[in-house]
């Protein structure tokens, strides 16, 4: 743990068991084997999509027992995946960002300062970004919004200026087809996020 191979050498080894388990399935049971195409893994994190729960009831012959396996979703409606919370609501998938560092009991710096050592243009365009990195994430606009609100109040901590985060966020959501997406326009989104 903590050492830079660490999460090849981690890859590695699960994708071993995986792997082995999965030739084996194949060819005694193809069937079986392709509930499996629909399960993804970025080094330890496991996402099971409409696999009828065989992971669930499978993965102890697949890994090796002093591998621990824990559940974090309470259902299989709700999951957090790497940077994304998923539900399915009549059916369809819904994401929106997660970040795991807003339940920790203590500030992180995430973005620069405006005062920090870099051009102004580069603070307002980290910000657009990040803006631009929830709304490819998020399916509905209101999540979309209540992040970026949030966003927003930690960058105006960090001297952000109200007319300069509009105009970044514009020219990205223009460029990027943001509007489009969530079918709204500018003078819509800023009344929200300043609501």
């Amino acid at each position: 743990m903590g050492s830079d191979p660490a999460p090849a050498f981690a890859n590695l080894f699960l994708f071993f068991y995986e792997s082995k388990w999965l030739d084996k399935m194949k060819k005694s049971n193809n069937v079986l084997a392709r509930k499996f195409g629909q399960v993804f893994r970025y080094i330890d994190d496991l996402l099971a999509l409409n696999d009828g729960g065989f992971f669930e009831l499978y993965h102890k012959n697949i890994y090796p027992p002093e591998l621990t396996l824990n559940k974090e979703n309470p259902d299989d409606q709700n999951t957090n995946f790497l940077d994304l919370h998923i539900t399915i609501e009549d059916g369809v998938f819904k994401t929106k960002l997660y970040d795991k560092r807003n339940n920790f009991g203590f500030h992180i710096t995430r973005l620069p300062y405006k005062t920090s050592n870099i051009p102004n243009k580069m603070f307002y365009t980290t910000i657009a970004a990040e803006c631009l990195r929830i709304c490819r994430s998020t399916s509905d606009l209101e999540p979309a919004i209540n992040s970026i609100k949030t966003l927003f109040l930690r960058m105006k901590l960090q001297g952000a200026e109200t007319d300069k985060f509009n105009n970044s966020i514009n020219r990205i959501f223009n460029k990027h087809n943001i509007y489009d997406k969530y079918n709204t326009n500018k003078r819509t989104i800023l009344a929200m996020l300043h609501s």
